[in-house]
């Protein structure tokens, strides 16, 4: 079912053409833009530079502290979501940190960071749950 929120990304070919563009529920809506936020880094939106997350600041570094990675990319997601989407309410992120090592499009990946957002959706107060893996050095996601 179809709501009231666009699609991410915009097709702006459509837009152009006056065509209508597609709309998703509320809990598709906030997972793109939870994604939206995890994969971007601060300053990369110029009209809004608070909106990001840190853990493309990490994206080459050797991590040495683990706990300490969690916990700076765990509270900045939070403050991010919590400024940028108020569609979500008590919010609880975790993150885990794995080391592996996978072949994937000729790179050697060695950290993959799974991103869990829970919270509570405030329309219609309904539980929602996000799941994401990330690849770091260099960053991709699935």
């Amino acid at each position: 079912m179809s709501g009231e929120y666009y699609f991410a990304p915009f097709r702006f070919g459509d837009l152009i053409q006056k065509a209508e563009h597609p709309r998703v529920p509320l809990r598709d809506s906030v997972a793109a833009m939870i994604h939206l936020i995890a994969v971007s880094g601060f300053g990369e939106y110029s009209c809004d530079e608070t909106l990001g997350c840190e853990i493309w600041d990490y994206d080459f570094d050797n991590i040495t502290n683990t706990q300490a990675f969690k916990e700076g990319i765990r509270q900045s997601l939070g403050r991010t979501l919590e400024k940028h989407e108020p569609r979500l309410s008590q919010l609880k992120i975790d993150i885990q940190l794995q080391q592996v090592e996978i072949v994937i499009n000729n790179r050697r990946t060695k950290s993959r960071i799974t991103l869990k957002v829970d919270g509570v959706l405030t329309r219609t107060n309904e539980p929602f749950s996000y799941t994401e893996v990330f690849f770091m050095g260099p960053l991709s996601y699935y």
